[in-house]
């Protein structure tokens, strides 16, 4: 293993560890509620890393890979910033791939591992349905892909634009408020 690889494989599991969440250590007093401190005096992250993966797992299952062109880790904030591009594979409960999601940039909730995913955000099921936002929730402990802003979703024949979605991840199961849309299926008309 030549040097570069060594180091970007420890930075790698650097930042999977940081995501689990171990304790950390610090003797600076937290800031009161509310209290903003200017973006010049933000605190840096605790671990950096450029081009890495990120595992999201629930009671030992993997539920998502994801990867990021630049992640910082905030131990004290407990959250994890993907910035210049992400891709995330989600999982089923029995390990299957079943969806590829592509946004601008990112959050992960290193509590909850719930994700958000923002600036034109596109999940792919392997099934071929496409869903598009502006920013989508990952909640993992429902184990649901939500949109509180307006998304099109695109089957092999309809497309539905809505207001809000709710999802299973493999795009099966969905909500959509207020939808309209369109269709490509050929219906018969009768003489």
């Amino acid at each position: 293993m030549n040097r570069n690889m060594f180091r970007t494989f420890c930075i790698g599991w650097l930042i999977v560890l940081g995501v689990l969440g171990l304790p950390t250590c610090s003797s600076k007093q937290e800031e009161p509620a509310g209290a903003e401190k200017p973006a010049s005096q933000e605190k840096s992250p605790d671990q950096e890393s450029w081009q890495s993966t990120i595992f999201i797992t629930k009671e030992g299952r993997r539920i998502a890979e994801v990867w990021a062109a630049h992640i910082l880790v905030y131990n004290q904030k407990r959250l994890t910033v993907l910035k210049d591009s992400i891709h995330v594979d989600f999982f089923d409960r029995e390990g299957h791939h079943n969806s590829v999601l592509t946004a601008r940039e990112g959050e992960v909730d290193n509590r909850t591992k719930n994700l958000k995913a923002m600036g034109h955000v596109v999940v792919v099921s392997d099934s071929g349905i496409i869903l598009e936002t502006e920013e989508l929730h990952w909640d993992n402990a429902k184990q649901k892909i939500i949109s509180y802003l307006p998304v099109k979703f695109t089957t092999l024949n309809d497309t539905l634009i809505g207001d809000s979605f709710v999802s299973d991840p493999d795009l099966k199961n969905y909500e959509i408020s207020n939808a309209r849309g369109y269709s490509r299926r050929v219906i018969p008309v009768e003489k």
